[in-house]
């Protein structure tokens, strides 16, 4: 009768073990899924560079009005 308390105790640890390694990749993966997954070795090596957006010109600081002093 010995056998029964081993046996639930191992299951026990198996399932502890279970439920915080499937906890732990839920909370690291949290926007993956097994279709992006296998699709990851086709993805290209080296991605596209993007082009950065034109940007507009500085703005130039307003000179002071005539006739006020500067500092």
């Amino acid at each position: 009768m010995s056998v029964i308390p081993v046996t639930v105790f191992c299951s026990l640890g198996l399932v502890f073990v279970f439920v915080a390694l499937f906890w732990r990749e839920h909370r690291r993966h949290h926007f993956a899924s097994p279709e992006r997954d296998s699709l990851l070795p086709l993805a290209e090596e080296t991605p596209r560079l993007v082009q950065p957006a034109a940007r507009p010109p500085a703005a130039v600081p307003a000179a002071p009005a005539s006739g006020s002093p500067s500092l």
